[in-house]
């Protein structure tokens, strides 16, 4: 492959490698579709696809998963019909829902960057986690770890995230237990 790579490479700068097992049909245990994540890391600066010839399509839409931007399947009319293509094409039927559903995949894989999605909304704004008094806590308390939990809450609070902002705090007033802690009730 990384022959095959340099030589037509020096030819034309955009070209795709597509990963291919040539049997008809493909055993699904030698498959090896990790390929494709290997081939995106060594040959990064062309597309990289998958020619798949299993008996159904669950391959290629994993192919997409795994980055595939290029898929080629064969196409019969009837998988009975003699030749080895056949066993393993896809007829126009499943090719239609080969693509819908690469078409969702790739809706489905974003962007890789961990954010609160729109839809996630009105579930974070009700079940939002903050940090609560684990116990009774008199004003001019100066909190520790052992001091505070975190709960799932409507009321808004500090974000367990922001722990360390808390903690050696002072109490400007007291806190009964699971009262929500607002930075407004903390001396620096």
């Amino acid at each position: 492959v990384e022959k095959i790579y340099k030589l037509v490479k020096n030819f034309h700068l955009e070209f795709a490698l597509l990963h291919c097992v040539s049997a008809y049909p493909t055993p699904i245990v030698e498959a090896n579709i990790k390929v494709i994540s290997t081939f995106k890391e060594r040959f990064s600066d062309i597309v990289i696809g998958y020619s798949g010839h299993e008996e159904n399509y669950n391959l290629t839409l994993a192919a997409v998963a795994l980055g595939a931007k290029i898929v080629e399947r064969h196409i019969t009319l009837n998988n009975s019909w003699k030749g080895n293509d056949h066993k393993c094409s896809l007829t126009p039927n499943n090719f239609k829902n080969m693509v819908e559903s690469i078409r969702e995949i790739e809706q489905a894989l974003g962007t890789g960057i961990k954010q609160i999605q729109p839809c996630e909304l009105d579930c974070y704004n009700k079940l939002g986690k903050c940090l609560v008094a684990a116990k009774f806590l008199p004003t001019g308390h100066i909190i520790k770890k052992s001091d505070i939990k975190v709960k799932v809450a409507r009321l808004k609070g500090i974000s367990p995230g922001n722990i360390y902002d808390v903690l050696d705090k002072r109490l400007k007033y007291k806190l009964e237990e699971e009262q929500v802690i607002n930075e407004d009730g903390l001396d620096s």
